[in-house]
């Protein structure tokens, strides 16, 4: 068994500017997103629900950022406070190792225990990786979004896109209203 080169732990105030030039990345891509730049700390903490933010770091450095993953709301509705949408980033040289996977298992793990009932995730179809890691931790494509948005900055600018829409669906938590 091989020893990971990699662990797991939530976000600090000092690790956004490694998770906001990670981002920065996926933007460069054209596939990750359709936002055109990356958030201030102040955007980024209101937005995400910050107990599910997590960042891998080098095993030994704890500040070296390799990835990160978060959830946000889907929408501001109460009924709606148990589905999430999720991010999942890994900086391009840290790709095949795992990371994104292990992101993703502590992403499912945390919104078991916050009482979340399902993850959503919004995937551009030429972003083949991230359906591929999504299927492999029980995601299922759920449909496609035709159309959706049109993109306003890089090589894609002014191209419609469709987003496929993947979805796990956790177990049901015991809820008292």
């Amino acid at each position: 068994m091989t020893e990971s080169t990699f662990r797991i732990r939530p976000i600090r105030r000092e690790d956004y500017p490694h998770v906001q030039a990670i981002y920065e990345h996926g933007l460069d891509t054209g596939h990750a997103t359709f936002e055109r730049k990356a958030l201030t700390w102040e955007q980024f903490s209101s937005a995400k629900i910050m107990e599910t933010v997590y960042v891998a770091v080098e095993a030994d450095d704890d500040s070296t950022v390799l990835g990160w993953v978060s959830a946000a709301p889907i929408s501001s509705r109460s009924v709606f406070h148990g589905v999430v949408e999720d991010s999942v980033y890994i900086h391009p040289d840290a790709r095949g190792r795992g990371i994104a996977g292990a992101l993703l298992d502590t992403l499912i793990e945390v919104c078991q225990e916050l009482d979340k009932w399902a993850i959503h995730a919004w995937i551009f179809p030429e972003n083949t990786g991230s359906a591929k890691l999504h299927q492999s931790r029980g995601f299922e494509k759920i449909g496609t979004f035709s159309h959706i948005a049109k993109m306003t900055y890089g090589e894609l600018a002014g191209e419609w896109r469709d987003t496929d829409i993947y979805e796990k669906l956790l177990p049901k938590p015991d809820i008292h209203v």
